[in-house]
């Protein structure tokens, strides 16, 4: 359980193939081009692909469980059930682009809202809770709060959520202004069950480009089930670790840290950390096997890891027929299955693994 009081230690490391100050920011180096293919594992898609959706940003499996979908450009959450038959929809939320879910089944929703500054009409970021509990989830009838905004700083986006154990949760944000050490717009901010703000998490720093940096986060997943433990992944061309993994730590010394040392050969982080493997990650996802699996969405792939980094497979391509995706932006697994949400095909696609794990 994280307490109110708690104090995340910041962590400056530097870390790199060389040496790379916080300071700096050198060109990151890019990978060989890859094909794509790992092994002869085998991912079966499942048709027929589930349509119906104007550029679907994110993809959840619930609780439930059901399937949720950002439905971005209609300005809806779509709720199905795992059979890919329509629940519901949900009402009116602007530009929704990531969905998490709490204990108690709430949604919660990055998203956007109109309103009114000084007299002039602005769009800002702002986090959204479904309430589905209250209605015993009727997803068309539920109550929709407006929870949390940064009106002051209408430049501001919100493009990640995740539930910690305990209902906290945190939510990663970006915009251009990162200039300032105490509230750089990139971040990542931990809230409360009461969807207040607790901490920023001090330790990721929009400076830089080794381990601890951020710039344009696109996504956060908490590493397990009921986990302190989260992933990010970031699409800034600058940065050098576009996906980071922090594991969360108690004793003399309270906050997260990270999971993987490139410098240490025992926990390397293997592929995971590689400088360069990702172009534009926009999503992380787990199973219940500790794997993880990242949506690449300048690579039109899906790349699996296991817990310690390893690359097992990846499949993908760009096109609009099995198997290929155009900027997906996306994923979820549930039950040796995992959904895409292919953003430029308008649809979820499905595949199901041949091997257990």
């Amino acid at each position: 359980m994280i307490k109110n009081a708690l104090h995340i230690l910041t962590i400056f490391i530097v870390l790199s193939l060389g040496v790379v100050s916080c300071n700096d920011t050198p060109q990151a180096p890019e990978a060989v081009p890859d094909t794509g293919k790992i092994n002869d594992t085998l991912y079966i898609p499942l048709q027929p692909d589930w349509v119906d959706f104007n550029e679907p940003s994110d993809i959840l499996i619930g609780r439930e469980p059901f399937v949720y979908v950002a439905d971005t450009k209609n300005n809806r959450i779509v709720m199905m059930d795992i059979a890919g038959r329509r629940v519901g929809v949900s009402g009116f939320i602007k530009h929704p682009i990531a969905i998490a879910q709490d204990g108690l089944f709430d949604l919660l929703v990055c998203g956007e809202l109109d309103t009114l500054l000084q007299g002039k009409s602005v769009t800002i970021g702002a986090i959204y809770r479904i309430h589905l509990s209250d209605v015993r989830h009727s997803i068309a009838n539920a109550p929709i709060q407006c929870v949390y905004t940064q009106a002051g700083r209408p430049e501001r986006r919100f493009t990640g959520i995740t539930v910690l154990q305990g209902n906290n949760y945190l939510i990663s944000r970006t915009g251009p202004s990162n200039a300032s050490r105490f509230d750089p717009d990139d971040a990542v901010l931990l809230m409360n069950p009461q969807d207040s703000i607790m901490s920023r998490l001090s330790s990721l720093v929009p400076e830089g480009n080794a381990l601890y940096s951020i710039g344009s986060i696109s996504s956060l997943s908490v590493s397990a089930d009921r986990s302190q433990d989260f992933l990010f992944t970031q699409i800034s061309p600058t940065m050098q670790y576009k996906v980071q993994w922090l594991t969360y730590v108690t004793g003399d010394i309270t906050g997260w840290f990270q999971k993987f040392n490139p410098a240490d050969p025992s926990n390397s982080g293997n592929d995971v950390i590689s400088v360069g493997r990702f172009d534009t990650p926009e999503d992380i996802t787990y199973d219940s096997f500790g794997n993880i699996y990242v949506i690449d969405a300048g690579k039109d792939s899906v790349l699996k890891f296991t817990s310690t980094g390893k690359e097992m497979h990846s499949f993908g391509g760009p096109g609009s027929g099995k198997s290929q995706f155009s900027s997906p932006s996306g994923i979820a697994w549930f039950n040796k299955t995992i959904y895409v949400a292919d953003t430029k095909n308008n649809r979820i696609c499905r595949f199901r693994l041949s091997t257990d794990q």
